[in-house]
């Protein structure tokens, strides 16, 4: 009994191997057609005709204690994706930083790559806003924000908000 144990074991390894083999060789196709597969999607979803939009993304935290800069790079990939997402139609984004969310900017001051990008999305049309109630309280100066002048604040950040949602942004926590 043992031997014909291993002996399956080991045909079914074959045969498995084989599988891929012919994978590798013939492409997907063949690991579709054998018995039981299970077929494994190769592509994106489908495009999407979302329009043009207009949204506030509302940041007024700064990420987790470990991790602040891999934050940061979340905010920026996923503005990224929201613009190629609805390209090739217009799209107003406002970012909206409130309270711990102006670190972003703080950290692009001192770090080239977080400043290259943050640059990129300004240039693609997505304006970083600054509450100056929190620039206040934090005794924070626009020198130490990367990019921000005055024309870029809004006194009271959750005021603002409304006032876009009023004017028919959508809404975005991050």
């Amino acid at each position: 009994m043992p031997i014909r144990a291993f002996l399956a074991g080991a045909a079914l390894s074959l045969m498995l191997v084989a599988l891929a083999g012919a994978a590798i060789v013939f492409g997907p196709a063949v690991l579709a057609s054998a018995p039981d597969a299970v077929a494994v999607p190769v592509s994106r979803a489908p495009m999407v005709d979302y329009g043009v939009q207009k949204v506030v993304y509302h940041v007024s935290t700064r990420g987790s204690w470990r991790d602040r800069e891999s934050e940061a790079r979340r905010l920026i990939a996923v503005l990224n994706n929201h613009l190629q997402a609805v390209e090739p139609d217009p799209a107003e984004i406002q970012v909206i930083l409130q309270g711990d969310g102006i670190d972003i900017l703080r950290r692009a001051s001192s770090n080239p790559n977080l400043a290259r990008s943050v640059d990129s999305l300004r240039q693609r049309g997505v304006r970083f806003r600054v509450c100056a109630n929190t620039l206040e309280a934090y005794r924070v100066g626009l020198d130490t924000l990367h990019g921000v002048n005055e024309t870029d604040l809004v006194q009271a950040g959750v005021a603002e908000l409304v006032h876009l949602q009023r004017q028919g942004f959508g809404y975005i926590k991050f």
